[in-house]
């Protein structure tokens, strides 16, 4: 059948105040007394891991929509706005009356370490949001899992989506992102992975999903347990990337430093994208480590999400060439 999405990405929405900080303030005992810390750069706008890789889906020039909940509050209008005007199908966003959207505040220092505030509003996400035609109409379905473990009526909705999904030949991208952070529903974490053809964990969710410490020993463990494609991040070391017959380690690219907040959402568009254009293993995990590279180099939380133009011209600058 005919596809009109790319990519539907399903999770967390909320307005992001990302600020750059020349350091974070000295609360210890003896240390400077002093009310705050003066910023030199902010930027506002639509961010949460799902809305952000729907926004690096189409800004790489392909199409998607984004399925979660916000608030009917003025954050919650300018978290739509701004995922409209940059081309994010919203038809099955769920406002919320009466309810505050998310507000997540970042600062961020010029060596990458940074701290979150999150004052945290609706995630619920109905059945309607999902519904079963258009869950069909995408290529991929993108789901991250610290939504899935939200709450029970969310987590069963978001497991149903997956099994129309994989019923209906729509390939199935899970993240596990701190889903830990809701202990009751952790292990339906596990439920999720019996219906996930890509798995993007970071190497210390790799290692918490499997037991194995090793991203190597983890990636196998995940391959065995019937997902297709495994791609565990590993921060400054690359990334790699395995299938039932194969695997590629791939270094980070040197990157300039701008902001790390969204380098995962970067690297995670850059896979999607790279895997619906039918790249091998090695591309799939170069354009990715590319887009995060690329992403890293820009201050902000969602700002800097590349073009595929981009993603490529960086990677024939930094010397590599597809096979």
């Amino acid at each position: 059948m005919k596809r009109e999405l790319d990519v539907l990405s399903v999770g967390d929405a909320n307005l992001d105040v990302w600020m750059r900080v020349p350091r974070h303030p000295d609360r210890s005992a003896g240390g400077a007394e002093e009310t705050g810390v003066v910023g030199d750069a902010c930027h506002v706008g639509p961010g949460g891991a799902a809305a952000n890789v729907a926004l690096g889906i189409v800004r790489l020039g392909a199409r998607a929509a984004f399925a979660g909940s916000i608030g009917d509050d003025a954050p919650g209008v300018q978290f739509a706005d701004r995922m409209r005007t940059a081309g994010v199908d919203l038809s099955h966003l769920h406002v919320m009356a009466g309810q505050a959207t998310s507000l997540a505040c970042m600062f961020e220092t010029p060596d990458g370490e940074y701290e979150f505030y999150v004052c945290p509003g609706p995630r619920a996400i109905p059945a309607r949001c999902l519904a079963d035609d258009f869950v069909r109409s995408a290529r991929i379905l993108y789901l991250t899992g610290h939504v899935l473990t939200e709450d029970e009526s969310t987590c069963r909705n978001m497991l149903d989506a997956m099994a129309v999904a994989r019923e209906a030949g729509v390939t199935v991208a899970f993240d596990p992102g701190k889903y830990w952070l809701n202990p009751a529903l952790a292990s339906r974490v596990h439920e999720a992975l019996k219906h996930t053809d890509i798995i993007i964990p970071n190497h210390v969710e790799a290692e918490q999903l499997t037991g194995r410490a090793s991203p190597q020993d983890a990636a196998r463990n995940l391959l065995e347990a019937g997902i297709g494609v495994v791609a565990v991040t590993m921060g400054g070391r690359g990334c790699l990337l395995a299938t039932g017959d194969r695997m590629v380690e791939q270094p980070a690219f040197h990157a300039r430093a701008g902001s790390a907040v969204g380098a995962g959402d970067a690297f995670a568009s850059g896979l999607l994208y790279s895997y619906l254009a039918r790249g091998t293993l090695e591309e799939m995990a170069a354009f990715a480590s590319a887009a995060a590279a690329i992403k890293i180099g820009t201050p902000g939380a969602a700002e800097g999400l590349p073009a595929a133009d981009e993603v490529w011209a960086f990677l024939k600058k930094n010397g590599w060439r597809t096979a």
